[in-house]
Order: structure tokens, then sequence, then C-alpha cells
């Protein structure tokens, strides 16, 4: 046992294990890379955002994602899935001058979320597929891998962290919501402060004693939110660029975001809106999320699969009010040897999709649904709306 069993409230294992990477992928079919990119950052004059090309760090080694940086900024701990999506979890490093990558844990546990404690100690989420509802939570481990204690005092939903203080940590927990919550080490108490939030680490808003984090919003309408330290109520710091949730600082106070092939700015003390900083041309850089900016500042990091999700191509598409008809125009004439050429057609994230507008009994959803059976085979029953 990692920790004493207690009753815990149930929660939905795909919502969980979707959270645990940000590789779209899920269930049994082709395991379509996911990579770790490096881009530096400069600043001109103005204080406008340049980012360079990215350089992939991670060579189409199966699904790789949630980058920390070490606190000297020269390698990622990240984790990796090498033999499929839904593979075992274990920790990395990475060197960001030689390439050179290292396996850090090799434990019988899925490891996800690796950061370094002040002290050199690794922190990670340690779970159990078998055991998700009663051994699940925060854990330290020696830097070479081998587990030494959990930091909560019994199992918790918790799927990312941010430590706060030497006392106190930001973590997200996806229960039957998914909340941003606060524990203190000393009272050993958990208390929820702000849901439903994306499934990601919060952010330390930098030069300030609070967090950030994505408010989310079934329609895509999503708001990064502020968090202040001792505080009980959330502020809205501003809307998310639409349909993304993934947020990171720049140590001089600007926001970053990805979406697509493009890179977006914002500096919440002078900007009204998002500005596009930079066009990906690469066709392995169609998808990007902005995860993390290096303590200088002059690196981002960017997680991009090999192919880009259809299905989150097509989402976008209706967010910006399009019909369902006008989102697949351009789809309808390719063959499907050729979508799942050029596309990641996860059956899973289309049946998600479909799903969606039948809730909403959208217009076209006839339309939509035989575009899924065409790519991926009959449909399940549709669930009870």
């Amino acid at each position: 046992m990692l920790f004493p069993a207690n009753q815990m409230n149930k929660i939905n294992i795909a919502t969980v294990l979707a959270g645990l990477t940000l590789s779209g992928v899920a269930g049994a079919q082709d395991l379509v890379p996911v990579n770790l990119y490096a881009a530096n950052i400069t600043y001109a004059r103005d204080g406008s955002i340049r980012v360079g090309i990215p350089r992939k760090l991670t060579g189409d080694r199966g699904v790789s994602s949630q980058p920390s940086f070490t606190p000297d900024g020269k390698s990622l701990l990240f984790i990796g899935r090498r033999d499929s999506a839904n593979a075992q979890s274990d920790v990395y490093r990475i060197d960001l001058t030689t390439g050179a990558e290292t396996r850090i844990t090799s434990t019988p546990e899925m490891e996800n979320s690796p950061t370094v404690t002040p002290d050199g100690k690794l922190m990670v989420i340690r779970w159990v597929p078998a055991t998700l509802f009663t051994e699940w939570g925060p854990w330290i481990y020696e830097m070479n891998g081998t587990p030494l204690r959990g930091v909560l005092p019994g199992p918790d939903t918790v799927g990312y962290y941010t430590r706060l203080d030497s006392t106190t940590f930001a973590m997200v927990r996806p229960k039957t919501r998914t909340a941003v919550a606060i524990f203190d080490t000393k009272s050993k108490t958990m208390t929820d402060r702000d849901w439903p939030v994306a499934n990601l680490p919060p952010q330390m808003i930098p030069g300030q004693r609070a967090i950030s984090y994505t408010r989310t919003d079934s329609l895509g309408r999503n708001e990064i939110r502020r968090l202040a330290m001792g505080a009980t109520d959330a502020t809205t710091i501003a809307p998310s660029v639409p349909g993304r949730v993934a947020h990171a600082w720049t140590p001089r106070g600007q926001l970053l975001m990805g979406k697509g092939n493009r890179v977006f700015a914002r500096d919440p003390r002078r900007d009204t809106s998002w500005r596009e900083v930079t066009v990906f041309n690469d066709p392995q850089l169609q998808s990007v999320t902005t995860y993390i900016v290096s303590p200088k500042g002059d690196k981002l990091i960017l997680i991009s699969p090999l192919k880009a999700p259809l299905h989150q191509i097509i989402q976008d598409r209706l967010q910006e009010s399009r019909s369902i008809s006008s989102a697949l125009l351009e789809f309808k004439d390719m063959g499907a040897d050729a979508l799942k050429a050029k596309y990641d057609v996860a059956r899973g994230g289309l049946i998600g999709l479909l799903n969606s507008q039948r809730r909403r009994s959208a217009e076209g959803v006839a339309d939509l649904e035989a575009f899924v059976v065409r790519l991926t085979g009959p449909l399940p029953a549709a669930p009870a709306l």
C-alpha cells in the first residue's frame, strides 16, 4: 500500500488519463508520437516577444509530456510513454545542450508530473491503474528513481501540483469536479478554491505571491484566473486563447499560449487582446502547446504531436461559430487513408466531439456522424442525453 486506504469520490478514469498526458491519444490504436521542442525567446525593446525555430528534443520516441526545468535551466524532466499512448509512464531527463537522455524511474507504478524539490529530490504523482481510487498521490523519490515517501496523509486524486512555499502546495484534483486546491503540510488540510479548472499544473505568477490556472467552460470560453496566497476567492486575469487551456509565463510577466501552428502573447498589464507572435510552417508543428518557459526566460518548451488531432481541428472551427457542414467541408473529399496520413484520426477524440454536438442538438450532427463512421467504423451506442 502506498497510503492507508480510505473512501474516495469516484472519478471518470478517461478524464484522468487524458489529463495525465497532453497527447489526446487514447485507446487501442496506432501510436502517434508526441514530442518536446525547445525554441529560443528574445525580447524587443518595446517588450514584444520573438520565438525562434523550435528544435525537436525527443525524436519521435513515443509520447513525451509534462516537462519541467531543473533549477539550473540546463535540463528537462519529463514523462515518457515509449510503447503506446497508454503504456507505462516513467520519468526521463534530457540535457538541453547535448540532447543526452536518461531514464530515471523504472518502477511498477506510473509516474507523472515530475519536478525537482528544493533539496534536490524528485517529486512525482505516483499511481497504479488497478488501484487508482485508493493509491494515488504525490510522492518524493531519490533523484536516482528510488521511491521514498508520500506527501499527503492519505490517497487523493491529485493530477498536478505546484510548490508555493516550504509548507504549501497548489494541487489540481480531477474528482467529480476538477478543482484547484491548497494543501497545507502543517495542518494536513486540503481546501478546494476554484472549479472547474484545466487538469494542468498551476503556474506561479512572476513577481507575485499568487498562482494562475485556467478555469474551463464547456464551449471553450476559458479564462485564466489568479489566486493569491492566503486568499479565498480568485480573480480573472484574461480570457484564454479560445479553446485552449495551457499557458506559460515569461519572467517578465507576459503570457504565452499556443493554438494550431501559432503562438500568441499577452501582457495582462497593458494588452486587451492576444497578439500572434509566430507561425510555424513545419508540418509536425501544427498543434502546439506552450507548456513552460525557462527560469531565465530564454527558452520556450513546446509540446506537439507528430500529426495534428483531426477532432481538435474540427472543434476549433465549431468554436468559431461555423456550422458542422462548414467545419467538415475541407475533409469531405479526402479519402480515409489520406486523412489518416495527414492527421491523427483518434477514434476516442472524434466520438467525444460527436457526443458533445449530439448533446447540443447541433444542426448537421448526421453529417458528422457519417464522417466519423467513414473514418473509424461503427459507433458505440449514443449516451443518454
